[in-house]
């Protein structure tokens, strides 16, 4: 689910995840993994904020490639009660090897933040708008399997200081992801991913657990 807040200089983060899936027409799961890296260069305060992410897109599939993703974010508003940036990014913009022949997809993206509870110093319950549209993977796929528009939406609240909780539609379908910090102070964060949950286009539903370390700067904090 894109973000305007992206990495800037100091961010990093590097995560790994396995996925099942249901293969379109077939009733068994396709169960895999991945291993994404990213970091970032810029003040998207000051000017913009430049994350380039690299993709190991399947376990199964390592010696046949990846995929490097790139995106810009802009803060345009950075109070202590609201905070907003505009971005953009180009998923899968370098390939090599052999894997799938998904093409490029592009978006732009609106993310507004702001405290729930501004007064409450221990937790303020942060809630995080994202309102786009995107090409590729974020067009929907109407009967005639033709891309149609590419509208994405979502909302993020904090249930509690170490949980989120997020969901949205994302072009082909509703996803919604659980996000936990185990332990205070240490940035690991686990998540469970629900893909194309009203399986639209019949396209499957996927789960996916992913392990996270660093990578906060996509969530505002107040």
């Amino acid at each position: 689910m894109p973000t305007a807040f992206t990495a800037e200089w100091g961010n990093y983060f590097i995560s790994t995840s396995s996925y099942a899936y249901e293969q379109w027409q077939r009733n068994d799961l396709f169960v895999d993994g991945c291993l994404n890296l990213g970091a970032g260069i810029g003040n998207p305060r000051t000017a913009v904020a430049v994350e380039i992410d690299y993709n190991i897109e399947s376990f199964r599939g390592v010696p046949e490639g990846g995929s490097v993703d790139v995106r810009v974010g802009r803060s345009v508003v950075n109070h202590s009660r609201f905070k907003a940036a505009v971005g953009g990014g180009l998923l899968r913009a370098f390939t090599y090897g052999q894997l799938s022949k998904e093409p490029k997809s592009a978006y732009g993206v609106l993310t507004m933040a702001w405290p729930l509870r501004p007064n409450d110093a221990s937790f303020r319950q942060t809630l995080q708008l994202n309102l786009g549209a995107g090409s590729g993977r974020f067009q929907r796929i109407d009967q005639g399997w033709l891309p149609s528009q590419g509208v994405v939406a979502s909302l993020g609240v904090e249930l509690a200081p170490n949980v989120g909780l997020s969901a949205g539609w994302v072009g082909r379908g509703v996803n919604a992801t659980l996000s936990v910090v185990p332990a205070r102070g240490v940035p690991l964060f686990v998540s469970l991913s629900g893909v194309n949950l009203d399986n639209s286009g019949d396209a499957g539903r996927a789960a996916v657990l992913s392990l996270t370390w660093g990578g906060s700067f996509r969530t505002a904090t107040f």
